[in-house]
């Protein structure tokens, strides 16, 4: 019990590690870009990603997860 809480808490601690590059990363891109490249960049892969998105054709029509056809029920016979 208590090994598997010191590796969670290991695994916690690298990661809120490798978070804190983030931004250091970020604002190495931004820097040696330059923050209107960056941003031309950005809109650009946005529109692509859009039209790629738009272009796909239309799937098939999906099936309903259901038991089937609905069926009318059938009323056992009675011994009248």
């Amino acid at each position: 019990m208590l090994n598997k809480l010191i590796e969670t808490f290991a695994w916690l601690v690298g990661g809120l590690i490798a978070l804190s590059y983030v931004p250091c990363l970020l604002g190495a891109i931004v820097h040696a870009v330059g923050t209107f490249r960056l941003l031309v960049i950005l809109g650009i892969l946005s529109v692509v990603a859009y039209l790629k998105h738009e272009s796909r054709p239309p799937s098939a029509g999906r099936r309903r997860g259901g038991s089937g056809a609905e069926r009318t029920p059938q009323i056992p016979k009675g011994d009248d």
